[in-house]
């Protein structure tokens, strides 16, 4: 009975909770710090709305880029463990610590396991793409619309615009 499980690595789990626990800190930490950022651009905002945009939109854009690097990386992870799983006909693969007692799941439960290890990652990666461009498409509709209020364009008269820039017909 004792083969079907694989026991818990008590210093690899100290390690993990002290890992999750560096991970809110910083992130605690980083969010305090931008308070008094995002009050900065507050006060900007009252004097130059163009220029806050511009910056608050920098900080988007860096957040988004430096967030979606750990997310990436767990998604990475779980694709070499699903391969691993995969290559092996069992999980956990053999050698790898887990946390807790775990039981061992071999052939078709091991591979629902692998599946389900690339389905979460692939939609893992699917949101930080969308997250990455994100900040890119918010900027270029904030400019379209700044440059369109600076010009004194109504909505009407800017579609009016593209559709003759298109070729397209008007009435």
């Amino acid at each position: 009975m004792s083969q079907d499980i694989v026991p818990a690595d008590k210093e690899f789990r100290k390690r993990f909770i002290v890992f999750l626990m560096l991970i809110v800190i910083v992130f605690v930490v980083t969010i305090l710090s931008m308070k008094s950022y995002l009050d900065q651009m507050e006060q900007l905002r009252r004097e130059d709305p163009g220029l806050a945009g511009k910056k608050v939109v920098l900080l988007l854009k860096w957040w988004m880029g430096l967030g979606s690097l750990p997310i990436l990386g767990l998604a990475v992870y779980q694709i070499i463990l699903a391969r691993r799983v995969l290559k092996s006909g069992r999980f956990p693969p053999p050698g790898m610590r887990v946390i807790r007692d775990t039981k061992i799941q071999t052939g078709a439960k091991a591979e629902k396991v692998a599946i389900s290890l690339i389905v979460l990652s692939s939609i893992i990666s699917v949101i930080i793409l969308f997250l990455a461009c994100f900040p890119y498409a918010f900027e270029k509709k904030l400019l379209k619309k700044s440059y369109d209020v600076d010009r004194g364009v109504s909505e009407k008269e800017r579609r009016l615009i593209e559709l003759k820039g298109k070729g397209g017909e008007t009435k």
